[in-house]
């Protein structure tokens, strides 16, 4: 455990300082021994039964043990531990589900009713936001007495991200809790620093629309300061989020020697975007877990082709150019790249080789069948970068929901949750490849928000480029209206695309829960990647706060 140990601040004091350039050469440093892995893997596999047992005790006729069970799964979910614990969860929300109404009947605790609620969402079971109407007085207000509950307040705050389109009463809670904790995020009224914190966290971005990595490692240095935190538990989620670490730091040193012994990496522009840091933190949104490590660094080195891809056709090429690239690609043969110049020439050399290498490790995991969905899926995007292309430079003025439709696919909402099934080894299984590529609703609206989301947060920056094919650009000139007026009526899409996407999870039974997951971190990454930054593109900013979070910032056992 000692090396465990010393992988604290100290260890990366050099890491903060560097330029964002360098950052992957220094995950190239690092040297992990399988010792490292088996002596956290030792002392994970001593508590778990202990938190087992003292979280799964259900018992029907005890609707106190029902609740505390459920409760207790919140704080698995937050400190980044149901993983460990699916069956089990599973048949706990079950079971709960059946006796729900009692359950809640003479419950009038506002914390231990919105968690419940949250809990039952999260697992896709639709409990009714009615529950909350007990919450207001005669005059079909929430009653004033709620806002000394700065717990029960928080929570009901997060219950809110769960709304669909038919849940109005959350429409109105929004407004609510959001209006009483923002005096406690910004120090106007006083409450303990750790829950002020949470508030603020909150705020900036809800856990159910954070990345789970993030939010784990965020609640742990809450958890620390709970007075009634459970000890058993507390010590598992951080040996496991140090085993996490592991993985990353592992993970980042693969994608680093990857990236930097590509044969054609020399002959890329100089002011291309190297994204290797960027690209893992996106994967690692997708699913957060240690099985999924090869799945992690499989999505990492797409990102990095489909960024280089949109970077020679946005800015490298001429329409011919992106034309030929384009055939070539739908051709899918390497004969036909004699007709490709210069960075068109390399951006096929790079498609060519990343999936030789999915067709190798496919192969080997014999899911073959999976490389002809993402190659489909990859053709997809490289079509709707020539349309776009050709509308950026003048050819044609789509409407704004034409733009809408094909750019996400074009920045490859599609195929990055394609990926990301294949990453998940043998349960990302034909059936998954097939209802992805029906583009039902769900994976649609998250085409949509990832556009919008996209180009509110590029729209200064694209203009001054003149680059013209902006959701905010078409918007504005379609319906004449002012930047801030765009802005406002997108930022409600967005709003209403969000309760679509809950919605939908809601209803599809046909899919297995974790290919809706990962549909679902989908839609987290964009929050995590838009909100207030354009964190891929803006290295600077909230990129390194959470890069130091989850790899900087020591965890003390």
């Amino acid at each position: 455990m000692d090396e465990v140990k010393n992988l604290d601040r100290k260890s990366f004091l050099d890491f903060t300082k560097l330029p964002p350039s360098q950052w992957g050469d220094q995950f190239l440093k690092f040297s992990m021994a399988d010792s490292d892995f088996d002596a956290l893997e030792r002392e994970i596999k001593v508590l778990k039964p202990k938190v087992r047992e003292n979280i799964f005790i259900l018992s029907s006729r005890d609707k106190d043990a029902m609740k505390r069970t459920i409760l207790s799964i919140h704080f698995l979910n937050s400190l980044g531990l149901s993983y460990h614990f699916e069956k089990e969860i599973e048949e706990s929300l079950k079971h709960a589900f059946d006796e729900v109404e009692d359950l809640i009947a003479d419950e009038n605790d506002l914390y231990t009713i919105s968690t419940i609620f949250r809990v039952f969402r999260t697992y896709g079971y639709d409990m009714s936001s009615d529950v909350f109407n007990k919450f207001k007085g005669d005059d079909g207000k929430f009653k004033e007495i709620l806002i000394e509950d700065v717990r029960g307040m928080l929570s009901f705050y997060e219950a809110v991200h769960f709304g669909t389109t038919k849940d109005h009463i959350l429409d109105e809670t929004s407004c609510f809790t959001l209006n009483h904790l923002e005096p406690l995020a910004t120090g106007r009224r006083v409450c303990p620093p750790h829950i002020s914190k949470l508030i603020q966290n909150a705020i900036h971005i809800p856990q159910h629309r954070n990345s789970q990595a993030l939010v784990a490692r965020e609640y742990i240095s809450f958890y620390e300061h709970e007075e009634d935190r459970d000890e058993i538990l507390f010590k598992l989620a951080k040996l496991n989020f140090k085993f996490l670490q592991l993985h990353y730091f592992q993970e980042l040193k693969t994608i680093t020697m990857w990236w930097r012994e590509l044969d054609h990496t020399s002959n890329f522009p100089p002011n291309f975007r190297e994204r290797t840091v960027e690209t893992w933190f996106a994967a690692l949104m997708m699913y957060f877990e240690p099985q999924f490590s090869l799945g992690r660094i499989m999505s990492a080195k797409l990102y990095l082709v489909i960024t280089f891809l949109d970077d020679a056709c946005d800015i490298h090429g001429s329409i011919p150019d992106v034309e030929s690239l384009v055939d070539c690609l739908e051709r899918w043969d390497p004969d036909y790249m004699e007709n490709l110049h210069g960075h068109m020439k390399t951006a096929f050399k790079f498609v060519m080789y990343l999936f030789e290498e999915y067709e190798e490790i496919l192969r080997s995991q014999g899911r073959s069948f999976v490389l002809e969905k993402m190659i489909e899926e990859f053709k997809i995007i490289a079509r709707k970068n020539l349309e776009l292309v050709k509308w950026a430079r003048g050819g044609h003025v789509p409407s704004f929901d034409e733009y809408i439709e094909s750019g996400g696919a074009e920045i490859g909402t599609y195929a990055t949750i394609a990926c990301s099934i294949m990453g998940l080894g043998e349960i990302g299984k034909k059936e998954a490849f097939e209802w992805l590529i029906s583009r039902p609703k769900l994976v649609r609206t998250l085409g949509a928000k990832t556009r919008l989301m996209d180009d509110i947060a590029d729209f200064k920056e694209d203009m001054e480029k003149g680059y013209t094919a902006n959701a905010v650009n078409y918007y504005m000139n379609e319906h004449g209206v002012t930047k801030e007026e765009a802005n406002r009526e997108l930022e409600k899409m967005n709003g209403d695309m969000n309760k679509i996407v809950n919605e939908e999870c809601l209803k599809i039974s046909t899919m297995p829960r974790r290919i809706l997951m990962q549909s679902v971190n989908y839609g987290r990454s964009l929050d995590v990647l838009y909100t207030a930054d354009d964190v891929y593109n803006h290295r600077e900013g909230k990129l390194q706060e959470y890069i130091s979070l989850l790899l900087v910032d020591p965890i003390l056992l």
